[in-house]
């Protein structure tokens, strides 16, 4: 008989081979299960051999040997903690981690192209069984080792916390789990089409964009596990984000501020781009160039809840942080602080701003209503995907006609409205909207007039003059009115009598031709914020460059607003009214009136424009801005605000009871019948000389 032990060295091999095969089928069949899931995972997940490799030097590697902080106490298996290869959880690839049971609170915007996201699907519930925060980072459906059985990890006990944790209201993350097709793509003109994403940012095989979208979870070439950089080869940022969206103008238009800047933060105030888990606090190494889209918006954890995923809590911080000072060289902040501004930073105001999608595809905002809704979001007025250097161009007393009333580039990619306008001095009610303001007037109407508040302007919320000021501007700027000031269309008063004319009394490159637009006057002049410019704030009211009040024209002012234009000497400050040099068109060509008459209105009785001239110098029925004081057709105020000026609140003359004849008389004059050089002391006084701006018996 042959020898057991011989028998036994020659069959060892094969009976330990039955004796294994026989009393571990489980662990044969979970190693074929898992060779068999192999495939499986890796057509799902897009994995490569390097990718396999690299979750290992990963943060998802929550082994015993991880490189993170979160890690098993002695678990050495890296792929358990999210796949086995038995009774998974019903999630595709054989999925492990226990699923978490919260409802979400999902992204939604009025700007959102696409139907409102709803509960997670696909690898983003799988990515928030652990990103959520309310399951245990080791909580798996099957424990290691084939026990079959729930439980958790040793070591992984705790929720996920911190940055990375993005809790269960997604309101303030970019949205997940909505559909990305051709028909959402054609109701959004800045969608890349689904058909072009043939690289690995796409949507996932049921045609939704999810987590997996951006990320790869097996392999972090590139921070915070995305397919791709913080910039590209140019040295852009964002390249993801613009994979998909194709924002209008951000890469066509010439030297676009937020695309091309390359300015640092100075280390003042609060660093405008640090983003928590992303870089340091005081990491001044940052620029818009760079950051590209995450200069304002934050895809996680964002500051803001369906407002886009903004960086900071409103439309206008987004902005401030960088423009006060610290980063970009115009310190908006510093003039929106003055004491007139637009209410950009009234916490009044906070959230009336609301762009929606229009059917067309374009963002814009409703104007229903802005009666007891306005506002003035730094967006109302600059488009950050558009905006690039330059503003209306100033005065140039060396150059005829150098200004214009073309938006400017700091107004580029912004929607306003282009008037129908009807006959003269007739509220406007008709408007086109324009999705790319070409004219800067279209750009403040769209706040500033009809369009905006129907036939109830709001009152001026400074009540500096009774009735209000926020007047119906489109109303008044209508270039069918008697005259108006040239913002629409040239004026309409160029007088030229033979001997005198208009132009001989503009100043720094105005002519009778001349147009400029609506921040020539408001806009501030302050000399240390040089070369910033619009209606931003200012130390003077309404936002002017410069006073226009009861005093304007009176002796000393000829630092006021009309006198950026108009030739001071001519108007006030000569006293040669006598003579027959600096005349304008009040005057006569017979007796007194060879005079310069506002001159000696002015010197001779310290009066102001608005004696004669309307208090809201937009636009009027008459010609040269001419306003009746009194008389059947006195004017309303605020346009009529004569018996408000200062000379009014003189004692002498209020002792004198002169102020209730001060102003034009229309049961008198007829100011549009009069041609200039053709006025007489009858078309404003009576023969006497009596009921006149004067009381006194003679006129000297």
């Amino acid at each position: 008989m042959q020898d057991r032990s011989a028998l036994f060295a020659a069959h060892g091999t094969e009976v330990r081979m039955e004796f294994r095969d026989r009393m571990q089928p489980r662990a044969r069949a979970r190693t074929w299960a898992w060779l068999a899931a192999i495939p499986l995972v890796v057509g799902l997940f897009g994995w490569t051999a390097s990718g396999m490799a690299n979750i290992a030097n990963t943060k998802h590697n929550l082994s015993v040997g991880g490189p993170g902080t979160h890690k098993a106490t002695a678990e050495t298996q890296i792929c358990v903690f999210c796949h086995t290869p038995h009774n998974t959880n019903p999630a595709v690839p054989l999925w492990n981690h226990a699923l978490s049971a919260a409802v979400y609170t999902p992204y939604g915007s009025n700007t959102l192209a696409a139907a409102a996201p709803g509960q997670p699907t696909g690898t983003s519930k799988l990515c928030l069984s652990c990103h959520d925060g309310t399951v245990a980072l080791g909580g798996v459906q099957n424990l290691p080792f084939g026990h079959q059985a729930s439980g958790t990890i040793s070591g992984l006990e705790a929720f996920l916390t911190g940055p990375a944790s993005l809790g269960t209201d997604l309101r303030n993350d970019h949205p997940i789990s909505f559909t990305y097709d051709a028909t959402l793509a054609a109701t959004n003109p800045e969608l890349v089409s689904p058909a072009a994403l043939t690289g690995k940012i796409k949507p996932d095989s049921t045609g939704q964009m999810q987590c997996s979208s951006c990320h790869d979870p097996h392999v972090e070439a590139n921070p915070k596990f995305l397919h791709v950089g913080y910039t590209d080869g140019a040295g852009y940022g964002s390249p993801l984000c613009r994979t998909c969206h194709d924002k209008q103008y951000w890469s066509t238009v010439s030297n676009m501020s937020h695309r091309e800047q390359t300015r640092q933060w100075n280390g003042a105030g609060d660093n405008p781009w640090h983003v928590p888990g992303h870089n340091l606090p005081n990491d001044p190494n940052s620029t818009n160039k760079a950051n590209g889209c995450e200069s304002c918006h934050q895809p996680h954890n964002a500051a803001t809840s369906g407002s886009r995923i903004l960086k900071q809590d409103g439309e206008a911080k987004v902005c401030l942080v960088c423009h006060n000072g610290n980063v970009s060289y115009w310190n908006i902040d510093a003039a929106l602080n003055k004491m007139y501004a637009h209410p950009t930073k009234n916490p009044a105001y906070d959230g009336r701003h609301n762009p929606k999608r229009m059917p067309d595809g374009k963002v814009r905002e409703e104007p229903a209503n802005l009666g007891s809704n306005r506002h003035a979001e730094c967006e109302d007025c600059h488009n950050p995907h558009a905006v690039s250097p330059g503003v209306s161009p100033a005065p140039n007393p060396a150059v005829p006609n150098s200004t214009n009333n073309l938006a400017a580039p700091v107004n580029k990619g912004v929607w306003g409205v282009q008037p129908t306008w009807p006959a003269a001095w007739q509220a406007v009610t008709t408007y086109t909207v324009v999705d790319d303001v070409q004219y800067q007037h279209q750009l403040c109407l769209k706040c500033h007039s009809y369009y905006a508040f129907g036939a109830t302007p709001p009152a001026d919320p400074y009540g500096i003059i009774a009735g209000g000021i926020n007047t119906d501007q489109a109303k008044e700027f209508n270039p069918n009115n008697a005259s108006y000031h040239p913002v629409v269309a040239p004026g309409k008063n160029p007088f030229n009598d033979g001997v005198n004319n208009y132009a001989s009394s503009l100043i720094n490159g105005m002519t009778p031709t001349s147009i400029f637009t609506c921040s020539e006057c408001h806009s501030d002049s302050n000399p240390f914020l040089p070369g910033l410019k619009g209606p931003h704030g200012a130390d003077v009211w309404p936002i002017l460059w410069g006073p226009y009040d009861r005093t304007t024209g009176m002796i000393n002012t000829q630092n006021h607003l009309c006198f950026k234009c108009h030739d001071w000497m001519i108007y006030a400050g000569t006293t040669d009214y006598n003579g027959t040099a600096l005349k304008t068109g009040f005057r006569a060509t017979t007796g007194q009136g060879l005079r310069n008459m506002h001159a000696r209105h002015v010197n001779l009785r310290d009066m102001p424009c608005l004696a004669c001239h309307t208090a809201v110098p937009h636009g009027m029925p008459n010609r040269a801005l001419l306003v009746y004081g009194r008389g059947a057709k006195k004017d309303p105020e605020p346009y009529n605000a004569h018996n408000q000026m200062a000379v009014c609140e003189n004692a002498t003359y209020l002792a004198n009871n002169m102020c209730n004849d001060y102003g034009i008389n229309s049961n008198i004059t007829n100011v549009n019948a009069i041609a200039s050089g053709t006025w007489k002391r009858t078309d404003c006084h009576n023969g006497s000389g009596t009921g006149s701006c004067s009381s006194k018996s003679t006129y000297p």
